[in-house]
């Protein structure tokens, strides 16, 4: 808000507008922002009357570092004797459920009024409350100035100042989990795609048999369910809400009292295509999201008929209701979104997207989209009753991990992006700027630089907004779990945005509201109770990663990348404390992969690499093994024989399988995490970057089903290496 007014005066002298003048009786006139806007306007640059909108002032600051003052602005103009001679006061009063209440004379030099030269604003100062806890707080500011009277609305947010440590992990001690994704596990019970039944099985084999703390999970966002291009995790159609594909249909409530539902899934034709889901070798998520809509539709008019009562409902019922109320507008716009796509995919099949669907659907708060929720109130309450069913089994799921007593237990991914064609952005337009896509510079990785397709968030008005989006969605990732990684966390300082039509280089680095972004971020952190991790990797500002330590959120680092300028591997002590290490990441070859080159051969085969670029890529990889073995050897975790074996074998071998894991669980970080495929020497990866139709993404099923993972020989033998090489690094309890 400020800053558009900064900004106004900056280029209003630019534009040669003056910033004040001296009238005949010697008075100095300054000049109003609001007509230097106008006289903008009309030199061909606008700024809208929106922008302008001065209330609520958000203010957010760290409870270790409040100002000992606090400065609002007001919207209209005061007369010079008020401004020269002030008499009155200014009372400051926090809104209902507080105690804040503030009164301070100008007698004194409590109260200040005066004009700002940096905006062209009236400015009004007064001490900042120093007895508040961390916490939002709505303020209305109130000033008194001789028969005037001025008042403008703020929202003070109170943060802590580091973001939350388990208490065990704050004094030293060092944990390790297992990742995998969650879409990829197979079972003999499940639809041919992981559940949250699965996920309980999958806790109980990382406690047991790898003695780990956490298991780190592939984002849960709410997706459209359909290959290749809106089945990736980081490209959901909203952050807000979750996947129900996840749902363990058959472990809900409703299913033991729906004969409807028993008889349809329990049909010959059903099992047949349950069972063929199973046996495919990649997640069909088209066909697993309508078989498990079909029996889900029954479940729910099942529980409408058990437990929606006239005048009331039973208990459950309550507790439905109470879960809509909480989730308040965000649900009931997803729900809708949810809603009208599958009304619009029956009536008006050509439409490819919300985009094509008439316009007057294109906004939340239209009469039609009102009407449309009136006259189908149970379907969109059906989507509801999904997202309450989803948080009910992950609950179970995180209580479950910590019953057993890990410490982390569900460890979360939250996206970057959200698809232009999805429901967050249907529903908050105005929080995302279009006309621009958010990518990456030209690199040595990408020297074309990288086009990742969806748009960047509106911080001005996510900012004006009190940071509510921004609450509901962190909220939203950290619920469930005990720790959350936040996929670029360069996002809070900049993203690189690119203009519609233009190429990469033709991008720019905008800046964020970091220092916001990042007290925020604390403050979720500790009244959710989550470790947060950061995801740093790329290019990242100048002092970031010190900033992102100050706050307690940990660093991201993998084993590939921690080198130094002459490309020597970081020894296993100089990695830092306060990170999560791991081999390899979803978009990287797994270990078994980058060994044996086989992401090089599938990039060149797919067309990404020319042959003299793979040529040079092989040659690169065959330098950082070398790197690798070195690293490995000095550091004791490999002997000079098991390198030489390792140097000729075109798959790791057990030695070095067992070095690697071994080195990234002796580093002094707070937390390791192993994928699965790693665990296991899988040399499959989840994802290429950069292809869609050339590469199957975001499909791949585990090598062992859970139920293999208790009886296949192999299966054991890596779980019983992994788990003594867990109890060796001290990293289990």
């Amino acid at each position: 808000m400020l800053n558009i007014y900064q900004a106004l005066r900056t280029v209003g002298e630019i534009f040669g507008i003056e910033a004040q003048y001296i009238d005949t009786w010697g008075k100095v006139r300054r000049t109003d922002p609001k007509t230097a806007a106008r006289v903008l306007k009309a030199k061909g640059l606008t700024i809208s009357t929106e922008q302008l909108a001065l209330d609520p002032q958000v203010v957010v600051v760290s409870i270790d570092d409040l100002p000992s003052r606090c400065s609002v602005y007001l919207a209209e103009r005061i007369t010079d004797e008020a401004l020269a001679s002030p008499v009155g006061q200014i009372t400051v009063s926090g809104g209902e459920g507080t105690s804040l209440y503030h009164e301070y004379s100008f007698d004194g030099e409590a109260a200040l009024v005066d004009a700002d030269d940096d905006t062209g604003l009236v400015r009004l100062s007064f001490p900042f409350p120093q007895e508040l806890e961390t916490g939002p707080y709505k303020v209305r500011v109130e000033a008194v100035i001789g028969r005037e009277t001025h008042s403008c609305s703020c929202i003070w947010i109170v943060c802590p100042a580091k973001a939350y440590l388990p208490p065990d992990i704050q004094t030293g001690r060092r944990v390790a989990g297992v990742g995998l994704a969650l879409y990829g596990v197979r079972s003999e019970k499940n639809w041919g795609i992981g559940d949250f039944s699965d996920l309980i099985k999958i806790i109980d084999w990382a406690h047991e048999e790898l003695h780990v703390d956490f298991v780190g999970l592939n984002p849960l966002h709410a997706l459209f369910n359909k290959r290749p291009c809106t089945s990736s995790p980081y490209l959901p159609s909203s952050r807000l809400f979750r996947n129900f594909i996840y749902l363990d249909v058959p472990g809900m409530e409703d299913y033991s009292g729906s004969k409807k539902a028993q008889a349809l899934l329990e049909s010959p034709e059903t099992r047949r295509r349950i069972q063929a889901l199973r046996d495919e070798t990649q997640v069909n998520y088209e066909e697993v999201s309508a078989l498990k809509l079909l029996i889900l539709r029954e479940l729910f008019r099942n529980f409408l008929e058990n437990h929606r009562k006239p005048g009331g409902g039973t208990n459950r019922w309550k507790e439905f209701a109470e879960f809509i109320t909480s989730g308040g507008v965000h649900l009931e716009r997803y729900a809708t979104f949810c809603a009208l796509q599958e009304h619009f995919q029956e009536s008006l099949p050509e439409a490819e997207s919300w985009r094509d669907w008439p316009a007057a659907f294109h906004d939340p708060e239209s009469e039609q989209v009102k009407d449309f929720q009136a006259k189908n109130e149970d379907q969109i309450l059906f989507w509801a009753y999904l997202q309450w069913q989803i948080d009910e089994q992950l609950n179970w799921a995180q209580q479950h991990a910590l019953g057993l007593g890990m410490l982390i237990g569900l460890y979360h991914d939250e996206a970057l992006a959200v698809d232009r064609n999805g429901a967050d952005f249907w529903a908050w337009r105005e929080f995302f700027h279009e006309g621009f896509r958010v990518g990456a510079p030209p690199d040595e990785f990408a020297p074309d630089g990288q086009d990742w397709g969806f748009p960047p968030p509106n911080g001005d008005k996510i900012r004006s907004s009190g940071y509510d989006l921004f609450f509901r969605k962190l909220g939203a990732s950290c619920k469930r779990g005990g720790a959350l990684r936040i996929d670029h966390v360069m996002q809070f300082s900049h993203l690189f945005w690119i203009p519609d039509g233009g190429k990469p280089a033709q991008g720019v680095y905008v800046k964020d509201n970091e220092a916001d972004l990042l007290n925020l971020l604390a403050l979720v952190s500790q009244d959710t109770k989550t470790l947060i991790v950061g995801e740093d990797l790329g290019t990242v500002p100048p002092q970031f990663r010190e900033r992102l330590m100050a706050k307690d959120i940990l660093s991201y680092r993998l084993f590939y990348f921690e080198r130094d300028y002459e490309g020597n591997l970081t020894p296993h002590y100089a990695y830092p404390e306060a990170a999560l290490v791991s081999i390899s990441t979803h978009d990287l070859p797994t270990l078994g992969g980058f060994w044996s080159g086989g992401d090089i051969a599938t990039r060149r085969g797919i067309g990404q690499l020319s042959e003299e670029r793979a040529k040079a890529f092989t040659e690169e990889r065959a330098r950082s093994k070398t790197k690798i073995l070195e690293r490995l050897v000095q550091d004791g975790f490999l002997d000079d024989e098991g390198a030489r074996f390792a140097r000729e074998s075109k798959l790791p071998t057990d030695e070095l399988h067992s070095a690697v894991i071994a080195f990234l669980l002796h580093t002094n970080s707070k937390l390791v995490m192993i994928n699965q495929e790693d665990v296991f020497l899988d040399v499959r990866q989840q994802n290429f970057p950069g292809t869609t139709w050339e590469h199957p993404n975001w499909v791949t099923k585990m090598r062992y089903s859970v139920e293999e993972l208790r009886n296949n020989p192999d299966a054991l033998r890596y779980a019983r290496k992994f788990k003594e090489l867990v109890e060796k690094s001290g990293r289990s309890e």
